[in-house]
């Protein structure tokens, strides 16, 4: 033990209140010896301060999962690192925290799970860390947060403010799926681009949409996430994204490649800005589930639920027909267009979604359309579905039973249903459990069965890093 502290005093480093296994780095410090001195268990403190273009790779460290390696800040959110930031991450059980990343410039991306090409992480983690732009930047583009590798996770991190074009975070797919988890982060405002390249969150490209990455998206908050008509871009297979909230964005959750992906248990408060929309829908076999979208403004690629027209046998970067897709026990009030079907027909567009299932889905348009089609579907099978008696625009495009839907705004901001009565079918349920995890008890539409207890979920104050949030009275 105290020939490891030795070491690091010889060689320079500043060392205070050391324990075994811990380094603390400055801007100044070379990280080649201390990386040498590193074992499982071990901390490297990085001190306090502004860190201008840093250039940090953590090349190949080798934690095990009882004794992760920890990069963390000497302070939380008073290490600052601005200018051009290079912060690169191999190997294995590794954690970052506690890093604020502000004001990045540059062509290079921020930060890298992966010190080269062929260098990668694994089971590593980036938790506790904010990455913002205050103030004007570059106009290059560039990404700030990729994950390369297998099973990492970004947790309880802060997103904001991404002007240049580069999506704010980026899960690239391999062949081995990647089984990543992205959780609890607060994806702040993000100005609208004004052209593709401004999303926030991207999973895989159109070469490996056909692979399986497997990846959760879940519980986090996207607040303004206004970059471009894609809040998050699927291009891969089989991923989740459950109980996120989705807050005055103005795009919509892009299934726009891949297949067999799960939207379940969000929510999409629009607020009635303009553009806000749902989930779109492209490929095959997806579900979309115990949903709650109100007061959405958007229509076609961005209404409610957009189910977009296909290319017969299409190029990887095309639009795959939609298949099979289950739609079932979502929630849709207030919205422009509850449901967009056929978008965006041409000479080359031309297959209508087909086979899907429509089931217990609850519709209150209100004053708006509950229904538009730009190319009639083929196949799809209206089961149990409700909505509010009044309701006439686009209401008779299908077979639906108009009743008296009463609901009641709970303490999370949703309107629940007060009475069950209207909303109960003698059809089966698709979908086991509800919009709160709950076990369903009957054959309920929408996304709330209201035979069971609901959870509140405070995702605006309880993502992001815990540094970052107000103090409660």
């Amino acid at each position: 033990m105290l020939t490891r502290i030795l070491i690091c005093v010889v060689l320079g480093y500043s060392v205070g209140n050391v324990f075994a296994g811990e380094f603390r780095i400055t801007p100044d410090s070379d990280l080649k010896p201390v990386l040498k001195q590193v074992t499982p268990g071990d901390v490297i403190v990085l001190a306090n301060g502004t860190w201008t273009d840093p250039k940090l790779k953590f090349e190949s460290l080798a934690g095990t999962s009882d004794q992760p390696i920890q990069i963390r800040a000497e302070s939380p959110g008073e290490v600052v690192l601005t200018g051009a930031i290079e912060f690169r991450v191999s190997g294995s059980h590794v954690t970052v925290s506690g890093l604020s990343f502000v004001n990045p410039v540059g062509t290079s991306d921020v930060f890298d799970f992966r010190t080269k090409s062929s260098i990668h992480a694994h089971d590593c983690r980036v938790t506790d860390c904010s990455f913002a732009q205050t103030e004007s930047g570059s106009s290059k583009e560039s990404r700030w947060l990729n994950v390369y590798g297998t099973r990492n996770r970004v947790d309880h991190c802060y997103f904001a403010g991404k002007s240049n074009a580069g999506t704010t975070l980026v899960v690239w797919v391999a062949e081995t799926p990647g089984s990543h988890r992205i959780d609890h982060n607060h994806f702040g405002p993000r100005p609208e681009l004004g052209k593709n390249g401004g999303e926030t969150i991207r999973i895989g490209t159109s070469d490996v949409s056909e692979f399986v990455s497997k990846t959760i998206v879940e519980e986090n908050y996207f607040e303004r996430c206004n970059g471009e008509a894609e809040i998050v871009s699927n291009k891969s297979c089989e991923n989740t994204y459950r109980h996120n909230l989705f807050e005055r964005c103005q795009g919509a959750l892009t299934l726009r490649h891949g297949h067999r992906c799960l939207v379940d248990g969000n929510i999409f408060l629009g607020h009635q800005a303009k553009g806000t929309g749902g989930v779109r829908i492209i490929g095959s076999d997806h579900r979309v589930t115990n949903n709650y979208f109100e007061g959405l403004r958007g229509d076609a690629e961005r209404a409610a639920i957009c189910l977009m027209n296909g290319i017969p046998d299409g190029p990887l970067n095309g639009y795959a027909p939609v298949t099979n897709a289950l739609i079932a026990h979502n929630t849709l009030i207030d919205c422009k267009v509850s449901m967009e079907i056929g978008v965006s027909p041409s000479k080359r567009v031309t297959v209508v979604p087909s086979e899907c299932l429509i089931i217990h889905n609850v519709f209150l348009p209100g004053k708006w359309e509950l229904f538009r089609v730009q190319n009639k579907p083929d196949r799809f099978n209206w089961i149990g579905n409700k909505c509010q008696a009044d309701a006439t625009r686009g209401a008779d495009l299908v077979e639906m039973q108009r009743v008296e839907i009463k609901l009641t705004r709970a303490e999370d901001g949703i309107l629940r249903p007060t009475s069950s009565k209207t909303l109960q079918s003698d059809q089966p349920c698709e979908v086991e459990m509800d919009i709160d995890g709950e076990p369903r008890k009957a054959h309920f539409a929408g996304c709330d069965d209201p035979g069971t207890t609901f959870t509140i979920r405070d995702l605006e104050n309880t993502t992001g890093p815990i540094w970052r949030r107000p103090l409660k009275p």
